[in-house]
């Protein structure tokens, strides 16, 4: 939220640097930018990380495959390994594991997916705000610049009748 204030405030600070609307949105735009990029970045890497999930699901499949085979082995034998069935059974577990771990991740950067598009919102509001308020003072300024120099010629004008009235030869 901080720094969505302070690029409200960079954009304030820019319009009145260089008088330029269109500045001043380039300049508050620049937050909103970067974090969309940032956005766009974190959805290539998912994609990539779906074709992994979806790449250990079929080898799970694989796995998963092997192991019944195993066990029907195991169970039709009067030969029964107990160390192997142990040892593909810490193997499940550890992919178990890992696939847990990839799930609670992608869950956590979708989370922060979701506050950074809110806050992208919420910067968008802002500068669109700020762009309004921009244009009234600008159409203010305008209308002002247009009043003092209407006075200024009235001014002119009664100027230069005193100096003919203070120099005539009455």
């Amino acid at each position: 939220m901080k720094s969505g204030v302070l690029a409200v405030f960079g954009a304030s600070a820019a319009v009145l640097r260089s008088g330029s609307l269109e500045a001043a949105e380039m300049e508050a735009s620049r937050p909103v930018l970067a974090l969309a990029q940032a956005q766009a970045r974190f959805w290539k890497a998912s994609e990539g990380l779906e074709r992994v999930s979806l790449a250990m699901n079929a080898s799970q499949e694989d796995t998963s495959a092997k192991v019944d085979e195993f066990l029907r082995n195991q169970v039709s034998s009067d030969h029964s390994c107990h160390a192997k069935l142990y040892r593909y059974k810490n193997m499940l577990n550890h992919l178990h594991d890992d696939v847990n771990l990839v799930y609670s991740k992608e869950k956590a950067l979708v989370e922060t997916i979701t506050i950074e598009e809110a806050v992208i919102s919420d910067l968008e509001t802002q500068i669109k705000n700020i762009v309004e308020e921009a244009k009234r003072k600008m159409k203010e300024c305008k209308d002002a610049k247009a009043a003092a120099c209407a006075q200024y010629e009235t001014y002119s004008k009664e100027l230069e009748e005193l100096k003919q009235i203070g120099h005539s030869p009455t």
